[in-house]
């Protein structure tokens, strides 16, 4: 007999898991059905308990609607379309460069069936799926890439290797059905376990190496589904305790978060972790589901992963992540890079008019190096961000090489702000790797500007929150234009008078150590020594420079930024639709 159960919100992980749990659930379909609502208060989910029948089915159902694009499975699929127009007659020329593609596209199916985890589901398929799907493997090979034109002898080498990959693609639409039509998909669902659900937890279920080989529907179900359903329909009349999350009886302190990565901890290594040695965080078998959802609250980018803690209410949590979602995977499924951050802004942007977004800073909780990162988004930030949106999209697809990681340009600018540091320290590390020539600094001068600007709307803003406004004049970013062209004048005539362009590489150096250090006095005698030497008075503004540190700073990077313009400060617009050094 089914009975109608309350769940109220709580802290960021178990909201996150909460509204994984109503995404599994059907989410706003299921809710416009009556199947599951939301508290007149908007902190509670209410569902039904026979909506936990097939429960592990609609599990993974979610997670391959969600992800299916960037999954290792969907992208196999989707090749099919493209197989079909050159079988069908429809992709009659064919050139060296699809040569290539098709060869990736085979290189990442050899890769997908010869993976163990693909291996370990070929038999839930097909009895000897395994022996077959790794006999067709051995048979596929790349295509021979003519020095030249396509040959017909390419094209028929294409046309049997197309075959054999139309072989694959069909064993992988396989699917095993239950008596109420919903079925298990084996192969996609590895991919999410390992690139998906493992963001969040680890250790147990099919994420135990010991059940490796197993059903994963199966072990899903048994560990997670059958336990809360089982604890739903027990008489709770005697039970002692209370779940440390949802308050409900509980029978004993069996449960624990100790499967959660990063925050759960084996309360039997570790007993120091808890109170006085005793276990006080145990919780109910119903909570260990809803805590297996989080990967189904957070949004991923395969290797990071963000989620917001909108908790004014449920409503505002959903439509906050699922718009976000919603706006990467379905708006923009085209697109070869998902970012986040980028997403996040938008979300906001589409709902700048809702009063509900202001009442107080939100959450934002990021997975990355698989390490939870928390900053507070601020309606400050927020009105920022807002007002900078064109000189932070001119950031996207802009990034620089730092010891063979690459960093993004726009995601720093973003982290930096939330965790509610000024860039000053960025720009300067921008402006050495263009001084340095580093062959992997893709971005220019409009965008080191940018950058400048919005850090001086960021501190004008502080100095507001901070009542920190003096009567003076602020400066504008007409200033740090002025700055920058006396800077990108200056450059001529001091390259004419030293007669080549080596002298300047000294006083480049010297000037982005002093902003560096904070030397107003280093950086105010190489400027003057320079300027003397060209024959040039020092701007005015410059006197600024000597009374405000902040103002130091923001004029000081916008001369050299400048200084660095070599020549090309008037094609700025041009170069930066590009990806490349100046």
């Amino acid at each position: 007999m089914s009975e109608k159960i309350e769940i109220r919100m709580s802290n960021w992980l178990f909201n996150a898991g909460l509204l994984g749990f109503y995404n599994v659930l059907g989410g706003k379909v299921a809710e416009e059905k009556g199947e599951i609502e939301i508290s007149e208060d908007g902190q509670s989910l209410i569902f039904d308990s026979g909506m936990l029948e097939n429960f592990e089915y609609k599990y993974f159902d979610f997670f391959l609607k969600r992800y299916n694009k960037i999954l290792p499975y969907g992208k196999i699929l989707d090749f099919e379309d493209y197989i079909d127009d050159f079988l069908s007659g429809k992709r009659e020329n064919f050139s060296l460069k699809e040569v290539d593609y098709v060869n990736s596209q085979i290189e990442l199916v050899k890769k997908s069936l010869k993976s163990n985890s693909y291996q370990s589901t070929y038999d839930f398929v097909e009895n000897n799926g395994k022996e077959k799907m790794l006999n067709l493997e051995k048979e596929i090979k790349k295509v021979k890439k003519p020095k030249d034109n396509v040959t017909s002898e390419t094209v028929e080498e294409i046309k049997e290797v197309f075959g054999q990959l139309k072989e694959v693609m069909n064993f992988f639409k396989k699917t095993v059905k239950n008596e109420d039509g919903y079925e298990k998909k084996y192969l996609a669902a590895k991919n999410i376990v390992y690139l998906i659900i493992n963001n969040s937890w680890n250790g147990v279920s099919f994420l135990n190496r010991a059940n490796a080989a197993k059903d994963v529907y199966e072990e899903y179900k048994s560990y997670f589904v059958i336990p809360a359903i089982e604890y739903i329909n027990k008489d709770k009349s005697k039970f002692k305790y209370k779940c440390s999350i949802s308050n409900m009886s509980m029978e004993n302190y069996k449960n624990t978060l100790g499967f959660l990565n990063q925050t759960g901890f084996d309360i039997a290594r570790k007993p120091s972790h808890v109170w006085n040695f005793t276990n006080d965080i145990a919780i109910t078998p119903l909570i260990i589901l809803i805590l297996s959802c989080i990967p189904a609250g957070f949004i991923y980018e395969i290797n990071k992963g963000m989620f917001v803690n909108a908790n004014f209410n449920f409503d505002q949590l959903e439509r906050i992540n699922n718009g976000i979602a919603n706006s990467i995977f379905v708006q923009e499924q085209e697109e070869k890079k998902i970012n986040l951050y980028r997403n996040l802004l938008k979300e906001f942007e589409t709902n700048t008019n809702d009063t509900k977004y202001e009442i107080s800073d939100i959450q934002v909780v990021r997975l990355e190096n698989e390490t939870y990162r928390f900053s507070l988004l601020s309606k400050n930030i927020l009105y920022l961000l807002h007002e900078n949106k064109d000189k932070l999209d001119r950031l996207l697809g802009k990034y620089y090489k730092d010891y063979d990681k690459y960093f993004n340009l726009y995601d720093e600018t973003i982290r930096e702000l939330l965790n509610n540091q000024n860039l000053f320290s960025l720009i300067n590390k921008l402006c050495y790797y263009k001084i340095s020539k580093n062959k992997s600094a893709y971005y220019n001068g409009l965008n080191m500007s940018d950058l400048v600007k919005i850090n001086m709307n960021y501190i004008r803003r502080l100095r507001k929150m901070e009542n920190n406004e003096d009567k003076r004049t602020e400066l504008s970013e007409k200033d740090i234009e002025m700055i920058r062209t006396n800077a990108y004048y200056f450059r001529k005539d001091y390259i004419g008078k030293s007669g080549n362009d080596k002298k300047i590489g000294g006083l480049l150096y010297r000037l982005q150590n002093a902003l560096r250090i904070n030397d107003v006095d280093m950086f105010m005698d190489a400027l003057i020594s320079a300027h003397a030497y060209a024959g040039k008075g020092v701007h005015k503004l410059f006197n600024r420079a000597l009374i405000d540190d902040e103002d130091f700073q923001t004029l000081g990077h916008a001369f050299l930024i400048g200084l660095l313009e070599d020549g090309k400060k008037d094609d700025e617009n041009k170069d930066n639709k590009k990806e490349g050094n100046e």
